[in-house]
């Protein structure tokens, strides 16, 4: 792909080494740029210099909230007949990263993505010579602000698998609502009666002194590892599939799996009190229980198969 060549002076310009921000109106949006100051001529090279930078970064924005983010390679080409020099760029789709996403192996694919593109651009036009590696991009999207405020009804898709528990609460403590509704044993389970919770709050015995209200998904390892116990937390995106936002490495004996949804600059946490419900629909058509991974949301029928993986004792 030609790239814009004034575009790409004004990026070559910038003053300073390392991972630079570009200067843009968005706020939701940031980009950065890694000069080739030591004329790597090996795309290898080149990526280890920015490896580390380009993690920090990443795990840094992805703690304020869930980010997509994507790479875009500047650099020039010769012509083996003519001489012509050709500004060429090679990129890679969007990433979607979490709080605890493995940002370092998602680099490496992405990296291995733009070798990859630039290998067929050189197998396609034999006749184009790599003359120099210029710039990195990094563009980082904010997905969506990570604070759970006030109460948000629920899409219809979702609310109609009876898999959620939205407590209609009147404050901005519904991440406190959420953890509490696991022991909630009302009827009606989302009508909020702050008497009732407060009685459930004594009777669960948590901490939740250590958390501020709207609570950010930041906070939550705190809370975690006060109250011995651990939190998953998965959002929806636009045509509201469930994706993981932040989770726990190891699920304790007390375990909690949130949903925080979102419209427009508000936020609300709710309890799942059905995972293999509010999931199975979006992984496959079949009626019968499964057991689904949390984190990459493989599914394992629960039925005993001799050739296959399967969900209970498999």
């Amino acid at each position: 792909m030609q790239r814009n060549l004034v575009t790409k002076k004004t990026r070559m310009n910038i003053i300073g080494s390392g991972l630079i921000q570009l200067d843009r109106f968005k706020k939701c949006s940031k980009t950065y740029v890694l000069k080739n100051d030591y004329n790597f001529i090996d795309f290898k090279q080149f990526f280890d210099y920015g490896f580390d930078m380009i993690v920090c970064k990443l795990k840094k924005m992805a703690q304020q909230s869930s980010i997509k983010f994507n790479l875009y390679l500047d650099c020039v080409y010769v012509h083996v007949v003519t001489q012509e020099r050709r500004d060429i760029s090679f990129k890679t789709e969007n990433m979607l990263a979490f709080t605890n996403s493995n940002f370092e192996n998602l680099l490496k694919k992405m990296f291995n993505k733009l070798i990859k593109e630039e290998s067929d651009f050189v197998t396609r036009g034999s006749v184009w010579s790599l003359d120099s590696i210029d710039v990195l991009q990094l563009r980082i999207n904010i997905v969506n602000p990570l604070t759970g405020s006030s109460y948000l009804i629920l899409p219809d898709s979702i609310r109609n698998k009876k898999a959620v528990i939205n407590v209609q609460n009147n404050d901005e403590k519904c991440f406190k609502y959420a953890i509490l509704s696991k022991y909630n044993n009302q009827s009606n389970k989302s009508r909020f009666n702050n008497q009732y919770f407060k009685m459930l709050e004594k009777k669960s015995d948590l901490n939740f002194h250590c958390i501020d209200y709207p609570t950010p998904v930041k906070q939550i390892k705190i809370f975690e590892r006060l109250n011995n116990l651990s939190v998953n937390v998965f959002s929806l995106d636009d045509t509201n599939v469930v994706f993981p936002l932040y989770m726990n490495n190891v699920e304790s004996k007390n375990h909690f799996d949130l949903l925080l949804i979102n419209r427009g600059e508000t936020s609300h946490y709710c309890f799942i009190n059905n995972f293999s419900r509010l999931i199975s629909r979006q992984k496959t058509k079949h009626e019968s229980k499964l057991i689904i991974c949390k984190r990459c949301f493989t599914v394992f029928s629960n039925t005993p198969c001799k050739y296959k993986l399967w969900g209970v004792h498999g």
